[in-house]
């Protein structure tokens, strides 16, 4: 793989990782808003076990918290 392919699977990943809590905050009824994504992206940082999606969520939740 190519580092523009690496780079695109990697914003691919995250993009689906926000639109995820996203769709979970509101399955659950929670207002979205920039800080309930973030609190979800780090719950779930925090519940995962992999090494490199919690990296990609990291990521995700850092971009959120920027507005990126």
């Amino acid at each position: 793989m190519e580092r523009d392919e690496l780079e695109e699977d990697r914003a691919a990943f995250i993009a689906g990782e926000i639109g995820g809590a996203v769709v979970e905050l509101i399955i659950n009824g929670v207002v979205i808003s920039r800080d309930a994504i973030v609190d979800s992206l780090e719950a779930k940082r925090r519940a995962v076990g992999n090494v490199i999606h919690k990296g990609v969520l990291r990521d995700a939740a850092a971009m959120v918290r920027k507005g990126q």
